[in-house]
């Protein structure tokens, strides 16, 4: 019969004044090492495969969040839509006496301008509504969408807003009504004939000059805009 093997270990108890001495059977101490470090390590392995649990459930939340910022950046965008699609009706039956038909053509305007250019049709819409209030025609409304949008892709580029779409606009509505100190502060030019037709001509003829004036500035700037790379993105912003 083999011999049994011990470990002898010296240890001190709290309270006692000197050392105590166990033997411990070395195979049985053998096991119970082994032992531990097997559980150690399936311990170690449940704990990895918690941190990676972790992580998938940390990234399924990080996805949620981008798409919950996605549909509230639409939902707000939608929003904004109706308001000014609402307030450009309201404005257009007030001073044109508009018909759905008319205010529809408007909108539709508005969503060409948008696949032709960098404007998002809820700018255009917002300054649509703010120019309305200056004019009683429908057709001088559709010639000056396009001109307004030139004039918003070259002071604003990409980030026009529907501030700034109305504050152009306003400016347009000014010189419509007679303003034309309004158009030189921003830098455009027209001669003595242009002007007194701008002061005094019917509103056709007001629109048409100030198309003319504009556009030999600015005229296809949203456009242009819209064939660049960032461009690009920008019309697809806008389509979502």
């Amino acid at each position: 019969m083999s011999q049994k093997s011990t470990i002898s270990i010296t240890f001190k108890t709290e309270g006692d004044s000197g050392f105590k001495q166990m033997a411990v059977d070395a195979e049985a101490f053998k096991k119970i090492m082994t032992d531990s470090l097997v559980e150690a390590d399936k311990l170690k392995s449940k704990i990895f495969s918690l941190a990676a649990t972790a992580t998938a459930v940390q990234s399924l939340s990080d996805g949620m969040s981008q798409l919950l910022s996605v549909f509230r950046d639409l939902t707000g965008g939608y929003a904004a839509q109706i308001e000014a699609e609402t307030k450009l009706a309201t404005a257009m039956r007030n001073t044109m006496g508009a018909t759905e038909a008319d205010i529809q053509s408007i909108k539709d305007l508005c969503s060409a301008q948008q696949e032709l250019g960098v404007i998002g049709d809820e700018v255009q819409l917002a300054g649509a509504q703010e120019l309305a209030t200056y004019l009683s025609e429908k057709q001088s409304l559709e010639q000056l969408i396009p001109v307004m949008n030139d004039m918003l892709a070259q002071q604003y580029g990409l980030n026009a807003s529907q501030e700034n779409a109305a504050q152009v606009a306003a400016m347009l509505g000014k010189v419509m009504d007679g303003q034309t100190g309004a158009l030189s502060r921003y830098g455009y030019t027209f001669d003595d004939v242009q002007e007194q037709i701008l002061k005094f001509g019917t509103e056709a003829q007001r629109a048409a000059v100030l198309c003319d004036v504009v556009s030999s500035s600015v005229g296809g700037m949203n456009a242009e805009l819209a064939k660049t790379d960032v461009g690009k993105q920008k019309q697809l912003e806008n389509h979502l």
